[in-house]
């Protein structure tokens, strides 16, 4: 992933070029922080990216924020969308 080997203590070579090295995770914290800037609850963005909820909140909120969950990704990626086709041409 990105250069960078599963376990390895010291990361690998930088594969991806100019772009400044990165993780899956770094993804993942951006994706929570985003979606919570659109407004979306803690519960639901906690959920988005498949955290369990903690303490008495996780054993007694037994609820699934399934459409919600959809509606954050979907959001998420109308954000993401015109940025992935720039240098495209509308073209892949």
């Amino acid at each position: 992933m990105c250069g960078n080997e599963q376990g390895r203590k010291r990361p690998g070579p930088n594969l991806m070029g100019d772009i400044a090295h990165f993780t899956v995770h770094d993804l993942r914290r951006t994706f929570r922080s985003q979606v919570s800037a659109l407004g979306f609850s803690g519960a639901v963005g906690e959920r988005a990216i498949n955290h369990s909820l903690k303490g008495v909140e996780g054993i007694y909120d037994r609820y699934d924020y399934y459409e919600e969950r959809r509606q954050a990704h979907q959001r998420i990626a109308d954000v993401i969308e015109p940025l992935v086709w720039v240098g495209f041409d509308g073209k892949l």
